[in-house]
């Protein structure tokens, strides 16, 4: 019995040890919730976005990005309140638009000021814009007025300026890529020289070749005819012969001489035409010069 006893005081003992424990580690689970909860959205982010952009699979998605800057020197005593709270939510909401910080200058800024109104009227002034370097882009650029305005509304104010810009980052990211792809594809390949189509009549040599091959023609039958035409008596002096074979040979002569120089002509026109030659720009990339096309 008292064996028993001391086992029951044992496992009390143990219960009532272990009861303190979850409290303990429940109460930072519980406290740390809501300091955790600013910077929870930047996770999925800032981790897994510049994963996504090395990885070869997700080489073509456009990712925007754009640094965020305020200006609250003109805001009055509550510019720093202004300032620290709209660079929390602004900075929250472009994470939530997934758009990464900026990391060089060629990457867009957005730019929001917060000043005071002129005069005793309380109120704020709030100018935004995407800027390049010192450059606004597009019509990016605008200002409005919040009078009567607490420094939790100008945050507000600031923070609907922000998220108007957005689509300006995304339009900007979108120019930029299409930019850097059309800066590295290859230039296009130069037309290939053709070869110019030969002439569709003859040249002057060509003409002459056709004219002398038809009067050539023509004499070669006639002196022909004439050199086979057997002679025959001479009415008028019976002991003479007339013989057209001497005017026959010599008629056939100069034609076959004119066959043959028309052809000539007519042959060295047609190669002549063949052999037409043009030189044509040739331009590459990093070159430059001339290029000889003909048939030959």
């Amino acid at each position: 019995m008292p064996k028993a006893y001391r086992g029951l005081s044992l496992v009390c003992a143990l219960s009532v040890a272990a009861l303190p424990s979850a409290p303990v580690h429940a109460a930072p689970a519980a406290s740390a919730s809501p300091s955790t909860s600013t910077p929870a959205p930047a996770s999925p982010t800032s981790v897994s976005s510049p994963a996504r952009a090395a990885d070869p699979a997700f080489a073509g998605e456009t990712i925007a990005r754009a640094s965020l800057a305020i200006d609250t020197n003109g805001a009055g005593p509550a510019g720093p309140v202004i300032h620290e709270r709209l660079d929390e939510v602004g900075n929250r909401q472009l994470r939530r638009a997934e758009v990464l910080p900026g990391r060089g200058p060629r990457d867009p800024w957005i730019r929001v000021t917060v000043r005071a109104l002129p005069g005793d009227e309380p109120g704020y002034v709030i100018g935004s814009g995407l800027y390049v370097g010192d450059d606004p882009v597009g019509d990016s650029v605008h200002e409005t007025e919040c009078r009567l305005c607490t420094e939790g509304e100008a945050v507000e104010r600031g923070t609907a300026e922000i998220e108007r810009l957005v689509p300006f980052v995304r339009d900007f990211a979108q120019a930029e890529r299409e930019a850097r792809i059309k800066a590295a594809a290859p230039p296009p390949e130069p037309p290939k020289p053709e070869a110019p189509p030969p002439p569709k009549g003859l040249g002057g040599r060509g003409k002459a070749g056709v004219a002398l091959l038809a009067v050539g023609g023509v004499g070669f039958f006639v002196g022909l005819g004439l050199a086979v035409k057997p002679p025959r008596p001479d009415p008028d002096m019976p002991l003479y012969e007339i013989s057209t074979r001497p005017a026959g040979a010599i008629t056939l002569s100069i034609g076959l001489a004119a066959v043959i120089t028309g052809a000539v002509l007519l042959a060295l026109d047609r190669k002549a035409a063949q052999r037409r030659v043009s030189w044509l720009p040739s331009v590459g990339r990093g070159s430059a010069g001339l290029s000889l096309a003909g048939s030959f």
